[in-house]
């Protein structure tokens, strides 16, 4: 995420008035792409850093071919493959209502009645209403005759193309959306049959719509139910630490033989600035017996990233925690943007070792979180418009692999364990 915002506001008065468009009268998406594609021209660095320009223009010309005899859910989705052939993961058409004020819905798409993980181990059900809760802890196996992999596979074709590990935090949420499955030949008629296994039970579950009025929070909630629903049971027996609410946006605790710092936000506090905040959790780790800090980054989705400085200089000068085995950093896929420039100077500037799950952008990535309303069908779009080189000019990697990996297993999540922080512990008491 980024310090910077920008929405079209005739976008919104056009949304607003109520444009529409007639299913074979494909002018006002012409247009919109074409609105797309000057934005993005004008202000993306490089918008072919991953897709050449000819396969892109090759793709935009068979997508405007096709448009006359596409539905408007298919209409959306060649519209977000095309902007999700980018690459970057900063650069992606919402399936769902952002959590900005101001803008319009996005596609209004409806949502399934049960909620999507996607773990190393496959697709789950990870939560349900109670009339859905036979479901509760089983894996998809497939979308009526598609197999989940093929299912997955084409919905991460709308996602961020480059940014593989940040798309696969989104592709859950996604294929929770009834009419995007539709126009995948993933559901039909507003129906969607599931085959599932649980354990040696094969299962099958034919599953409509939410009610219109039911809607799901931000994609990163991972197993919460539609707002207001009181009956939503989850699969877990117990939410682990890292994942447990806390005020603000930072917060330092005391663990066994650590210090434990964990972010959701590079951002200034209310009262403390994010160096101020920082080198509070530094201070009170080098005060212990034996100083040791862990900085968990995996629900961090970025910021600011002009504010690391402050935590980096403090670890770097630190001689009791700069050191092996004594500074531990734990990533995941939602460590995005700000996230991953942070884990870049830590890398280059001190010993920390890195625990989980590869980050979700590359140490030099696209960055800046600009919003774009299509000015017919008022779809946000967001794109990248900086180039940010946190590494070395030659550094290629497609995202920082940690140096010990853990696997996001769905046996971890139903027993609300957290393998990463333990791995984490263990190394730091030389378990």
């Amino acid at each position: 995420m980024s310090r910077f915002l920008t929405i079209s506001a005739l976008a919104l008065a056009l949304f607003y008035g109520g444009i529409a468009c007639a299913k074979r009268d494909d002018t006002p998406w012409q247009e919109d792409l074409d609105a797309f594609l000057e934005v993005l021209h004008a202000e993306h660095d490089n918008p072919y850093f991953h897709t050449p320009r000819a396969e892109f223009e090759q793709a935009i010309a068979e997508y405007r071919a096709a448009l006359p005899e596409l539905s408007r859910a298919e209409r959306i989705t060649g519209f977000a493959r095309l902007v999700a052939m980018v690459g970057d993961g900063h650069t992606w058409m919402p399936m769902h209502r952002l959590p900005f004020d101001g803008l319009p819905p996005g596609p209004g798409f409806s949502s399934l009645p049960i909620r999507f993980e996607l773990f190393d181990d496959g697709l789950y059900v990870v939560g349900a209403s109670r009339a859905h809760a036979g479901l509760l802890g089983a894996r998809v196996t497939g979308f009526g005759d598609v197999p989940a992999k093929t299912a997955i596979a084409r919905v991460m074709e709308l996602l961020p193309q480059d940014a593989t590990n940040f798309a696969r935090e989104f592709v859950a949420e996604w294929l929770m959306q009834v009419e995007l499955l539709t126009a995948l030949g993933l559901a039909s008629d507003g129906h969607v049959a599931l085959s599932l296994q649980r354990g040696g039970e094969s299962l099958t579950a034919d599953l409509t719509a939410l009610d219109e009025a039911a809607a799901y929070n931000w994609i990163f909630s991972t197993d919460g139910g539609p707002m207001g629903q009181q009956d939503w049971q989850i699969a877990a027996e117990r939410q682990p630490f890292w994942m447990q609410a806390f005020d603000g946006h930072i917060r330092i605790a005391e663990l066994e033989g650590a210090t434990y710092l964990q972010f959701t936000e590079i951002r200034d506090g209310v009262d403390q600035t994010f160096a101020e905040l920082a080198q509070a959790a530094v201070r009170q780790a080098e005060a212990t017996g034996e100083p040791a800090l862990i900085i968990d980054l995996r629900r961090c989705l970025g910021g600011d990233g002009t504010l690391n400085e402050g935590l980096v200089h403090a670890l770097a000068q630190s001689e009791s925690l700069n050191r092996d085995g004594r500074l531990i950093v734990l990533t995941g896929r939602s460590t995005h943007s700000a996230a991953v420039m942070l884990v870049s100077a830590l890398e280059q500037r001190t010993a920390a070792r890195f625990i989980g799950q590869a980050t979700a952008d590359r140490p030099n990535h696209y960055g800046e979180t600009n919003i774009f309303v299509t000015p017919n069908s008022a779809l946000p779009i967001i794109h990248a418009s900086e180039y940010y080189q946190t590494s070395t000019p030659d550094d290629q990697r497609r995202f920082r692999t940690p140096d010990i990996a853990i696997s996001y297993t769905f046996a971890d999540y139903e027993a609300g364990t957290d393998a990463v922080l333990e791995t984490a512990l263990h190394l730091i008491n030389g378990d």
